[in-house]
């Protein structure tokens, strides 16, 4: 009969979208495309080299793979890498599960992918080679020290207290926020805690406590911590190794005080420009009133640096103890 002659797709077996997957299936070249994206992203170059056909024959297979919404593309520089769609995972169970079979099965394919993505690394290397004399001056364009510091953070063992003595305006509070569960921001001005206020909540932290004490009157605004920074603070107390015995009774057992400060020098200005009332520091000095303090284990490690917006070097130190 006439109307027999105008059937649908539909009604030819299956969705205009499942015709496409069948169709997409039905080509051996196809199924070595679908067989290695299930296992790697690949480009074009890489897929040619390892099928062993040119590469707009890999092109063609790979639009129709595409139609079929089993691949999809990115584009990185001048390469386009393709994958496995996603949504391909939604497929109907009989078609997906021929997917999985095919995406899973061994073929002499998959040694050509080892050795193309060994070839990844073997550049990669060659690169690293090439440019290891050259590669501080070539990192700085790359490193950013926010960066490597909110990635430390993230080593920290969770449920973590911490408390940064002098504050001052917050600025290492986004990282001891990621670094602890709870953060205890302390300064004696009232004007420096409103700035890392406002500096924490424009960045949506939450579990930062502020206190508004001077180290001399803390007594049951801070508990017991694992850690007690003094980020550039030291140099403005009146009496450092006082200030160290009254903080160690805030250290759990094992807690650490953790002191980050200049050098001995004799950079006069600091007086008017940082409020300094020692001018840096040196090893045995702070090793001493470490000791003193009842800090074990003492650790200290000093670096030069260079003054922003200045060629001027001058020397930092790192220095820590623990409870």
């Amino acid at each position: 009969m006439a109307e027999n002659r105008h059937v649908t797709n539909r009604d030819e077996g299956g969705s205009e979208e499942q015709v496409k997957i069948l169709r997409a299936f039905v080509d051996a070249t196809r199924l070595r495309l679908i067989r290695l994206l299930y296992r790697e992203e690949l480009n074009v170059q890489e897929l040619a080299t390892v099928l062993e056909v040119p590469q707009p024959s890999v092109s063609r297979h790979l639009a129709v793979l595409r139609s079929a919404e089993l691949v999809d593309d990115r584009r990185e520089g001048t390469k386009v890498f393709y994958r496995l769609e996603a949504s391909s995972q939604a497929l109907p169970a009989p078609l997906a599960a021929y997917l999985e079979e095919v995406g899973r099965s061994q073929h002499p394919d998959l040694e050509r992918l080892e050795t193309c993505l060994r070839s990844r690394t073997r550049d990669s290397r060659t690169f690293a080679d090439r440019t290891a004399a050259q590669w501080d001056e070539i990192g700085r364009l790359l490193h950013s020290s926010s960066a490597a510091l909110l990635a430390m953070a993230n080593m920290a063992p969770p449920g973590l207290t911490v408390a940064d003595l002098g504050t001052g305006t917050g600025l290492l509070l986004p990282f001891l926020a990621r670094f602890a569960d709870q953060v205890y921001a302390v300064d004696q001005s009232e004007e420096m805690l409103i700035r890392a206020r406002q500096r924490c909540s424009q960045l949506g932290i939450g579990n930062v406590e502020f206190v508004q004490k001077s180290f001399e009157e803390l007594k049951a605004e801070l508990p017991l911590c694992d850690a007690i920074l003094l980020h550039f603070v030291t140099h403005q107390v009146a009496s450092p190794p006082l200030m160290l015995r009254q903080l160690t009774r805030f250290l759990k057992p094992g807690g650490r005080l953790v002191l980050v400060d200049r050098l001995k020098h004799e950079d006069l200005q600091a007086v008017t420009t940082f409020g300094s009332v020692w001018l840096g520091f040196e090893r045995e000095q702070v090793g001493e009133w470490m000791r003193e303090a009842g800090l074990e284990d003492f650790y200290w490690h000093a670096l030069p640096t260079t003054a922003p917006d200045s060629d001027t070097e001058f020397g930092l130190f790192v220095a820590a103890g623990r409870a």
